[in-house]
């Protein structure tokens, strides 16, 4: 290889290992869906409904409002440790104000785990750069990178949505008559997933939901 500066070799690395892999990761990622679809479907509806009960649980207590906002917020800091962890919040109407800390966890690494494979590589690949790519270049590859995943993940979840509106947790929990999901980083930029609202009485058919849901 000729020698190259810094930037020479990172735009290298960037060419030949990272702009145009992702898309490679596309056929990993359905296939891991696939293999586990049921217990991947099942995993995200548990960690919502155990929000559901958490949020209730603090209702009754007296620490918690009725539930206007929920957010699904990838965390940065695991990715960072090839963790696809994803914060679930539970808020009233005092939105980010709420004091009362009602939060779950949920894995998702069926999308992130090609990522994170391409990262253990380019951290070997490094050493054919004579050190003019260093391990905190590719940790900040993998968080550029990870947008495109998350963008996946939240596709994924919004494709949930219908079948947690239905669950028994979501309906006893004590809600707005409008009520938000979100889905991004941590208290940072967010996307609507959908938002539910309470039908009247007058609108309310045997064995139709009580709520409407839009996006």
């Amino acid at each position: 290889m000729k020698l190259m500066n810094r930037d020479a070799a990172l735009q290298d690395l960037l060419e030949k290992h990272v702009f145009t892999e992702w898309l490679h990761d596309l056929a990993l990622i359905e296939n891991n869906f696939l293999t586990r679809q049921q217990a991947i479907e099942e995993e995200l509806i548990a960690a919502l409904e155990s929000l559901c009960k958490l949020a209730t649980f603090q209702h009754e207590q007296g620490r918690k409002g009725d539930i206007r906002y929920i957010y699904i917020s990838l965390l940065r800091t695991r990715v960072m440790r090839n963790k696809a962890v994803y914060r679930i919040d539970a808020y009233d109407e005092n939105w980010f104000l709420d004091e009362a800390e009602c939060a779950v966890e949920w894995s998702a690494d069926f999308v992130f785990e090609p990522l994170f494979n391409r990262m253990a590589k380019l951290e070997k690949l490094k050493s054919d750069y004579a050190r003019k790519v260093t391990t905190m270049d590719i940790e900040q590859i993998q968080q550029i990178e990870a947008v495109k995943y998350h963008l996946l993940t939240v596709e994924f979840l919004k494709s949930q949505m219908p079948a947690f509106i239905a669950t028994p947790s979501l309906e006893r929990m004590p809600k707005a008559d409008t009520c938000t999901i979100f889905a991004g980083e941590y208290r940072d930029d967010s996307q609507l997933l959908c938002c539910f609202t309470r039908r009247g009485e007058a609108e309310k058919r045997e064995g139709e939901s009580s709520w409407i849901i839009s996006s």
